[in-house]
Formats: C-alpha cells, sequence, structure tokens
C-alpha cells in the first residue's frame, strides 16, 4: 500500500484504512471543485436560510444538480435533492466543530472554511474523489464500501441514510477540522481516538446534541472483544495503524475502533487522573509545541510516535497503566451498562 499519510478513511461504523493527519493548510493546497453553475444559475440569487445564517446557491457535478451551502467555516457541496436535508447537513457540520473546539479543551477555529461533499450516491463519489485525490491513492479510497474519507482538510462522504452519513460526517469532520488547524499531528491511536469520541449524538427536535458515550456500536464491540478475550494490549494499540487491520479483516479494525474509543473517555475521566495531560497535549498539537515534548522520549528510548505520545504525556510505566485501562473497561462494559450509554450516560 502507498503511503496514504493525511488521509482517513472510515467505512461506517468500522473504519478500512486511517492515518496520521496532514500538517494544517498552510503547508498545502488541497484540489477543491469550484461550483458550476450556467448563465442562468449564476443570476438565481443567492437564498439565505434564517435564523443560522446559512446560504444556498446552485450547484453541479456534471449533469447532477445540487448546492453548494455556505455557513461560517463550512461550504458544503452536495447533490442531496432535498434543500432541508443539505442544510440539516451543513447545520450538523457547524454543531460538530463547535463540540470538537470544546469537548475537551478550549480549541482554536479553523483557518477557513473546511470543504466538504456529500453526494447523492457512491458514483458521484467515486466522481469527487478522482478529481480530488492522486490517481494511485484514488484507487485504494476507492475500495471502501460504504463510507468516505477526510484528506487534507477536505471531507467526501456519499448518501448512506441520515443517521450512519451524520455520524461519518462527525468522525471524519475531527480529520478536517485537525488537518487544516493543528501545527502537529497526533498519534493514530489518539487522532482515531478522538474522532471516535466526536461521533455520539442525538436529536431533540431541530437541535443536536453530542454526548461523547453515546455510541452504542463502539460499545457493543468493545463489550464483544471482552468478552471473546479479543482486546488489544495497551502497548499495541499505542503502537498500531488503522491501515494495519485492512488486511486482517473488518471485526480488527472494529475492536481497534472501540478501544481508542474507550481510551480516550479513560484519559478524559476524572478516575485516570489524566485529564489535565490530556487537554495539555491537544493544546501543545495545536500550537506547534507537541514534537519537542515527545521527541524528548522517542531519541532517548528510541520509540515510535505513538509509545513515545503515551510516555511523555501520561505515564512512563505502561504496565500500571494497562492494568488501569483493562480495569476501566471491565468497568464500562458490565451489566447493566448498555442501557445508559443508550441514552447518552456515562456507564460509570
Amino acid at each position: 500500500m502507498r503511503d496514504l499519510r493525511g488521509l482517513a478513511l472510515l467505512a461506517l461504523i468500522g473504519c478500512a484504512a486511517c492515518s496520521q493527519p496532514s500538517p494544517p493548510a498552510a503547508a498545502s493546497n488541497a484540489p477543491a471543485l469550484r461550483p458550476e453553475a450556467s448563465g442562468a444559475e449564476r443570476r438565481t440569487r443567492t437564498i439565505t436560510l434564517t435564523p443560522d445564517n446559512v446560504s444556498e446557491e446552485p450547484w453541479s457535478l456534471g449533469h447532477a444538480q445540487g448546492a453548494v451551502v455556505r455557513t461560517e467555516h463550512y461550504r458544503l457541496f452536495s447533490t442531496i435533492e432535498s434543500s432541508q436535508a443539505r442544510r440539516r447537513v451543513a447545520l450538523f457540520l457547524e454543531r460538530a466543530l463547535t463540540h470538537y473546539r470544546g469537548a475537551i479543551v478550549r480549541l482554536p477555529p479553523p483557518p477557513m472554511r473546511l470543504d466538504t461533499y456529500c453526494m447523492a450516491n457512491r458514483e458521484q463519489w467515486e466522481t469527487v474523489t478522482r478529481r480530488l485525490m492522486d490517481p494511485a491513492i484514488a484507487s485504494t479510497i476507492l475500495q471502501i464500501g460504504r463510507g468516505g474519507f477526510a484528506s487534507r482538510g477536505i471531507g467526501v462522504y456519499w448518501d448512506i441514510g441520515l443517521r450512519d452519513t451524520l455520524a461519518l460526517a462527525a468522525h471524519e469532520g475531527w480529520h478536517q477540522y485537525t488537518q487544516r488547524t493543528f501545527a502537529h499531528s497526533m498519534p493514530a491511536w489518539l487522532e482515531e481516538g478522538l474522532a471516535t469520541y466526536m461521533e455520539g449524538h442525538r436529536w431533540n427536535g431541530a437541535e443536536v446534541e453530542f454526548l461523547p458515550w453515546s455510541n452504542l456500536e463502539r460499545f457493543d464491540r468493545l463489550r464483544s472483544a471482552a468478552s471473546s478475550g479479543s482486546l488489544l494490549t495497551l502497548e499495541r494499540l499505542l503502537d498500531s495503524s488503522p491501515a494495519e487491520f485492512l488486511k486482517s479483516g473488518s471485526e480488527s479494525g472494529l475492536t481497534y475502533y472501540a478501544q481508542v474509543w474507550a481510551l480516550v473517555h479513560f484519559l478524559a475521566s476524572p478516575r485516570s487522573g489524566h485529564r489535565e495531560e490530556l487537554e495539555g497535549l491537544l493544546l501543545d498539537s495545536a500550537g506547534g509545541l507537541f514534537r519537542r515534548r515527545v521527541a524528548l522520549v522517542a531519541d532517548s528510548a528510541r520509540l515510535g510516535l505513538g509509545k513515545s505520545t503515551y510516555l511523555a504525556y501520561f505515564n512512563s510505566d505502561l504496565g500500571i497503566e494497562e492494568r488501569r485501562f483493562r480495569d476501566f473497561v471491565s468497568q464500562i462494559v458490565a451489566t447493566g451498562s448498555r442501557e445508559r450509554i443508550a441514552v447518552g450516560l456515562p456507564p460509570l
């Protein structure tokens, strides 16, 4: 497989392949598809959707008619027929960004609008993918059975049903945000763990509420792996990349994602005593201090980024952390926990 640095792929609700995000936008000029409009369409005035300051104007992909929806922080290019559905996706992206920036610690806004493509069907998604990506990388991406990807701050999905499409957008949207905004890339286990942490949500009428624990797909897989004894060790988890699970099958990939979801919950929980360190790590990654701190450990111990990050920020004794994390997992998958997860409550 060719180097997929800067690329994140998600086959809902599991992962097909992922890698560390690319440097922020200032370091790369990602390609984008420009709105294509006929003369008649250009004369059509922009429709302003209140009260959320969302605007919509015609856009097309070949013969497929659609719209580009602009919000404060996003440009959503979509061929989904319903304007209401397009608007709902666009507003979801905005609410998700607010969640990213405040779920753990206050983080900076992206430096530019984030381009997102949500197509009506897979065929259109393939067309956009081929236009945006290098041919060799596109050939790998097009193996996705069901899902989408984020690369260089651009998200590209197709409509797989509102619920699953939005869960996908919440996950990949985190990658979009960090790819454009963070000065330094985080290790795969943390980048993907945070993306899964951002997935959980539910709707209250027209408003969405983000609840990190509200994720039955991740929880059920975690419980199944714990029951069957197939959980990865903490050391293996820190050293692994999601791309490694492409060849070994979807079950191992699902387990990886369930465990990094649980690991971020562990680090964010008062029970771990690591919440402050997690906040500091995110601020360091966004601000550009992360590599310097991790390098001190990596150089002295000759370790990879994943393990060095954990040792530098959380605990230099992985044996102790392994036992504490295993105990945390045992507690959250205990009998009665699923009912709390279902309504977005912490299981502990």
